[in-house]
């Protein structure tokens, strides 16, 4: 596969259309910086694929269009086209002849075109997988990624040797493997949370039926028992609080007892303490009197202690004061005789330096006199030095300009060629493209209204496809709707039928009355009798709940009839509503409704013959239309008044209120037969819908099917093909005839404006050439004038640098002595300190000394006259200690006898106590039982509506105790706690959450086994990877020693390293590299040229690998000296025999080894254009 041509035009400095036809060998695009050289490469990496603005040097993607000059305007169209020859079949096409071309339009719409048919831009990355062909690929390298391969930034070295192995394609199959494991751990995360919540609710739902059938059954036994055990406790409390009436009246006996005897020993203690206190007053005399001798006798041993510390102490201080006198003495003497020696040493070193001063000024002199000549000596040649510089600094700008204007010459004459062949050319196929647009134009004409009326005809079917398909989904939806609310009401209508007929909830009284029916002819539940809107049921339920469970009879009689059939079969109580003894007092009606509420009859509906009955009930309840918090705060205007809740959270009267949370169940007793008949009318009408929607959508379906099977879609598709393809075609001759007749007006003003340039450019090379041969005169006899003026400073310089070094040498010992006069000073000065301090010092000690003696004998005086005193104040100290001791003992006996009636009295009291919290808790106890007794009649009426009084007399079972009654009882009662609300519903909901449960683990597993799957293809992928890079690394490295010792010399050392080879496919790439001996500890310590043969002795390892069609080197070899730029150029061309070579450079040495020049040139400013020279030609 070989480059063939290039064609831009609107891209970056390209405003007209240019080629660049590209032949085997090596091709070199030359010209001045700022020209377009770069855009070259910019170019193709972008219709390659180039999507990072970056790499294009662009901030946006917009500015890559060409954007006008002073007198052209902006391009609204960037296009680039690249032609490749696959005549050896190199791309996976059958085509021989392959062109990429890439569209930007400024609107911001692009398009990339294979063979001039549209196409995406992964067709283009599937099209050069693996060719080493690609926007980011090792075939096109600029400068800086030199640098890159070296610093290994952002992996690229990896990235090139996954091109070069053919691991690319593994790796893009890797991660889109990947993204579909992560798709797939993700819907494999959402199914185990959705089975969570599901196994949870399933949990939940199966619990609340077995809960619903046990609920019941535990409710009854819990009643029996809690009767059995009231009859217990009954029999206990009896007992028990006539004992402790016993214990109560023994109690206040012994009471009275303790109070006598603890009077009694109250009046003796009070006899015992008085006499206690007397001998205390005596025991406290006889205490102070002594302590306060014995304060006497301290204080007099105190200060004898003190005068024999200051004897030892004044003592100490005369040695001390005796010995520091000697030493201050002798060191006196010696400073007195320093001082003297210094004086006659300070007088001769100071001649001495006065002398060396002298001397030194005098040198200084001299030197500074060499120094002024050496300056202006130095002036001299530095401006003829400048003026030499002037004028060569001229001389290669003037050359560099003549040379310059050459080039421009040669290309101007290229270019005026190159447009009158190209203009003749254009013309001749301006003509031809003319007869083509009106041929295709009248093709596409016709082709335009059959596809038109085709499109009707489709577009009519597809809408009432559409509307089919609405219409079905709709009804699809409608469906599913009813047949949930069928489900639903034929499930609440079986489970009120359930309850209806079994009387679940009732009492036993109740129900075996509904099996006898013979003692009344209809005798309905009040629950049964009225009915009510749903929102107001919960209120009127909760309302009407003690009366709920009433018969209601016609007459007396049936009543009576009823209670003789329970008490003659031992089947509980009943209570009835007698209709015949039933009236309401119209004049009781009265109240007035108070505000925001609505009367509670008004809400319910009820037959004829019961209403007086509901009246009474109802007459003063009045139910609120906003069910607010606040209302409970409201006040009613009658005692008889009662306020219901809405929702039946709360209900009120003028002194009672209630409330609290509402059931689950509560609402739905009320008018259980009339909702049946409602429900079963509803469940009819349900059945009728669902089977019609039913109908329709059978119909409905195989509308659809008939419409589809009628439709052209694929026809139209294939003419509208067509039609894109002629417009394609016609659009592309139009744009061509554009812009050919462009190109020939824009030729012609080229044309002329060449001229002009030629004119020009030959002018200033005229006057330029006698400027340069005056210059070069000019800087050989300034070079000469320079010379001499050199030679003349250079022998000043010499003189003043060995009077220098004399002068230097003086003032060091100068210096060295006036640091010596210096230091006899200072060390003088600190002597003459010395003498003072030590003279001070013996004169303070010794008047310390004389006062100290003088201290010394006073306290030796006073001594001896203390001894004999403190012996008798000891004497008297005993005699004073006997009494108090005499004193202590009798006191003490007298506080013993006191003690022992004190405990006496004590432990009368503390019996006493004892009795007074006896007879409390006695009457606790009893309070207590009576408490329990009335809790106990209060249970059982509102739990059971049992009278407590019928259970007095009721025999105890003799075959339980009260003790598992009561552990029996609680565990019942903890038993209905537990349960909480009983969900009805719960089994039909179970059963479809757990067909649900069912389907989505087996999409679990299915999810599980696609896992595994992609696991199993990543491994494999990552093994044929794995095995074709270290094939790839091993041969690239072998190369990569070869081609290193080629740039460089035989002897010098280099290697590639994995820096992990146990994971290569993502291990970085190590380059050792030591050119010319050297041992760098990186490689980023090499020269700027060294880095430069490395990179592309790399590169070249991997063209030895797998060569890529072309490459491209955008000033790569700049950093290179003359000596390795031929090394580079040898490689080059050696590889060039394998693949194109397209290098941008500055080099002449370059540009020289090449086949072909391009040469890019800004004829119009802002304009590039470009211009060939065959170097095989010319040779």
């Amino acid at each position: 596969m070989q480059l063939t041509k290039l064609e831009i035009k609107g891209f970056k400095s390209f405003g007209d259309k240019i080629t660049i036809n590209f032949n085997e060998g090596v091709t070199a695009i030359v010209g001045p910086n700022g020209c377009g050289k770069s855009n070259v490469v910019d170019s193709i990496r972008w219709v390659l694929g180039e999507q990072s603005t970056r790499m294009l040097r662009s901030e946006k993607m917009e500015n890559i269009i060409f954007n006008g000059t002073k007198n052209r305007k902006p391009a609204n169209l960037a296009e680039v086209s690249l032609s490749f020859d696959n005549t050896k079949n190199v791309l996976p096409t059958e085509f021989s002849q392959v062109t990429i071309t890439r569209k930007l339009y400024r609107s911001g719409e692009s398009e990339y075109r294979l063979n001039d048919v549209q196409c995406r831009l992964k067709d283009i990355t599937d099209l050069f997988l693996d060719t080493g062909i690609g926007s980011d690929s090792y075939s096109i390298i600029e400068l800086k990624m030199i640098d890159e391969i070296i610093a290994n930034k952002e992996n690229s070295r990896r990235m090139l040797f996954e091109e070069a192995s053919g691991i690319s394609k593994y790796k893009l199959r890797k991660k889109q493997t990947f993204t579909k494991l992560k798709d797939t751990e993700a819907d494999l995360s959402r199914v185990d949370d959705l089975l969570f919540e599901i196994g949870k609710n399933l949990k939940t739902l199966e619990a609340q039926a077995k809960r619903a059938e046990r609920y019941l059954r535990v409710k009854e036994q819990y009643k029996e028992l809690s009767v059995m055990l009231a009859s217990f406790r009954i029999t206990g409390f009896r007992t028990l609080l006539e004992t402790l009436e016993l214990q109560e009246q023994q109690q206040s006996d012994d009471k009275t007892a303790l109070l006598t005897a603890t009077d009694q020993l109250d009046a003796l203690l009070q006899k015992q303490k008085l006499e206690s206190l007397t001998l205390e007053k005596n025991l406290s005399a006889q205490q102070k009197a002594t302590n306060e001798f014995v304060s006497k006798i301290r204080a007099y041993e105190s200060e004898k202690k003190i005068k024999n510390e200051q004897l030892r102490f004044l003592r100490e201080k005369e040695n001390r004061l005796t010995e520091e006198l000697t030493t201050d003495r002798n060191q006196l003497n010696h400073v007195l005789y320093s001082v003297k020696r210094l004086n006659e040493e300070s007088a001769s070193e100071g001649a001495l330096l006065e002398s060396m001063g002298t001397k030194l000024a005098v040198a200084k002199t001299e030197l500074d006199e060499l120094r002024v000549q050496q300056q202006s000596a130095r002036a001299k040649t530095d401006q003829g030095t400048r003026e030499h510089n002037e004028l060569q600094n001229a001389i290669y700008k003037l050359e560099k300009e003549l040379a310059v204007l050459n080039i421009q010459k040669d290309a101007l004459y290229q270019e005026s060629r190159r447009t009158t062949v190209d203009t003749e050319s254009k013309e001749t196929e301006l003509n031809d493209f003319n007869k083509a647009i009106s041929g295709l134009q009248e093709i596409i004409g016709d082709r335009v209204e059959k596809l038109e009326a085709g499109k009707q005809a489709e577009e009519e079917l597809q809408r009432q496809i559409t509307e089919t398909q609405d219409l079905i989904a709709e009804q699809k939806e409608e469906h599913s709707k009813e047949s949930r609310k069928l489900d639903a009401r034929q499930n609440e209508y079986n489970l009120t039928k359930s309850m209806v007929d079994n009387l679940e909830g009732f009492p036993e009284s109740i129900r075996f009355l509904k099996k006898h029916t013979g003692w009344a002819k209809q005798a309905p539940l009040f629950s049964d009798v009225l009915f009510c809107r749903e929102e107001y049921r919960i209120a009127i339920e909760n309302f009407l709940e003690p009366v709920m469970n009433h018969y209601v009879v016609e007459t007396q009689t049936e009543a009576v009839q009823a209670i003789r059939l329970l008490s003659d079969s031992a089947r509980g109580r009943a209570n009835f509503f007698i209709l015949e003894a039933v009236k309401v007092n119209p004049t009781q009606n009265g109240f007035p409704e108070p505000q925001g509420t609505v009367p509670a009859m008004s809400v319910i509906d009820v037959e004829q013959k019961y209403r007086p009955l509901c009246e009474l009930l109802l007459k003063h309840v009045f139910l609120l239309e906003n069910d607010r918090e606040e209302d409970l705060f409201t006040a009613l205007p009658q005692d008889q008044v009662a306020v219901l809740g809405k929702s039946g959270k709360f209900s009120k009267s003028r002194q009672t209120m209630s409330g609290g949370s509402v059931g689950l169940f509560e609402g739905k007793r009320i008018g259980r037969a009339k909702n049946l008949e409602n429900l079963a009318k509803e469940i009819r009408t349900h059945e009728r819908t669902v089977t019609d929607l039913k109908n329709s959508l059978e119909i409905a379906a195989e509308r659809v099917l008939m419409l589809r099977g009628s439709t052209r879609k694929q026809q139209i598709q294939q003419e509208q093909q067509d039609l894109n393809r002629l417009n394609n075609e016609l659009l592309t001759v139009q744009t061509k005839q554009e812009q050919y007749a462009a190109f020939i007006q824009n030729s012609q003003n080229r044309q002329q404006d060449i001229e002009r340039k030629i004119t020009s450019v030959t002018e200033e090379i005229t006057v330029s050439e006698p400027k340069l041969t005056e210059l070069k005169e000019k800087i050989r006899e300034k070079a000469a004038g320079v010379q001499v003026l050199q030679e003349n400073y250079a022998e000043l310089a010499d003189l003043v640098s060995a009077k220098a070094t004399d002068y230097n040498q003086d003032n060091i010992r100068f210096h060295q002595q006036q640091n010596k006069v210096s230091g006899i000073g200072k060390d003088l000065e600190y002597r003459e300190v010395q003498q003072q301090t030590y003279g001070a010092r013996i004169a303070t000690n010794t008047a310390e000394l004389e006062k100290t003696q003088v201290s010394i004998i006073d306290i030796l005086k006073d001594a001896d006259d203390s001894d004999e005193d403190l012996l008798a104040m000891y004497v008297q100290k005993e005699e004073l200690e006997n009494g108090v001791t005499e004193a202590e003992r009798t006191y003490y006996a007298s506080r013993a006898i006191i003690t022992e009636t004190e405990e006496k009295v004590t432990a009368l009291r503390r019996k006493k106590e004892q009795a007074d919290v006896l007879a409390t808790e006695l009457k606790d106890k009893k309070l207590q039982l009576k408490l329990e007794l009335h809790a106990l009649r209060e249970r059982l009426s509102v739990e059971f509506g049992i009278d407590i009084n019928d259970l007095i007399d009721s025999p105890v079972p003799e075959n339980e105790n009260e003790d598992d009654l009561v552990g029996k009882t609680d565990r019942m009662k903890r038993q209905l706690n537990e349960f909480g609300a009983v969900n009805p519903m719960a089994m039909e909901a179970y059963r479809e959450m757990n067909d649900r449960y069912t389907f989505i683990t087996a999409q679990k597993n299915d999810l599980l086994d696609a896992r595994a799957s992609l696991l199993q293809t990543i491994k494999e992928i990552d093994d044929t990877a794995r095995g074709k890079f270290m094939q790839a690394f091993t041969e690239v490295r072998d190369n990569f020693i070869i081609v290193f010792r080629s740039l460089f010399n035989e002897e010098d050392s280099c290697d590639l390293v994995l820096s992990d080879a146990g994971n290569p496919l993502e291990s970085d790439i190590e380059i050792l590299a030591r050119p010319k001996g050297k041992r760098p500890l990186s490689i980023n310590q090499l020269s700027g040229g060294e880095k430069t043969l490395t990179a592309t002795a790399l590169l070249f390892s991997l063209y030895l690998l797998k060569p890529a069609p072309f490459c491209i080197f955008d000033e790569v070899d700049a950093p290179l000296d003359d000596t390795n730029i031929d090394k580079f150029n040898n490689i080059i061309r050696k590889f060039s025999d394998r693949s194109q070579f397209i290098i941008v450079s500055h080099n002449k040495r370059t540009i020289a080894s090449t086949d072909i020049i391009y040469g890019v040139t800004m004829v119009e400013q802002g304009i590039s254009r470009v211009v060939a020279v065959d170097m095989r030609e010319v040779a």
